[in-house]
């Protein structure tokens, strides 16, 4: 996460920070968001960020999401998901 031009703290995103706004509206999940929730946000699969969580050995790709499998759900924290959802947005329009 970026740092701030004016202190040493990281820069914190908030659902706020969004434009075009989020589409979640209420968590399922306090503090944490699950796939379908990132998939919807994105327009992806939710299998594209599983991969992303989980990596493809297979095919050589490494993890670039944090994410826990609860049960057989997997949780994304709030800022590792914003700041995913800001990445992947950023090289859309790119």
């Amino acid at each position: 996460m970026p740092k701030s031009l004016t202190t040493s703290e990281n820069n914190i995103l908030c659902p706020e920070d969004f434009d075009p706004p989020l589409k979640r509206k209420e968590p399922t999940i306090p503090g944490y968001w699950t796939l379908e929730e990132i998939s919807g946000e994105i327009g992806m699969t939710s299998r594209k960020i599983q991969y992303d969580i989980l990596g493809r050995p297979a095919v050589g790709l490494e993890p670039s999401l944090k994410g826990y499998k609860v049960a057989q759900v997997f949780l994304v924290p709030d800022a590792d998901a914003l700041e995913y959802i800001q990445k992947y947005r950023n090289r859309k329009k790119s």
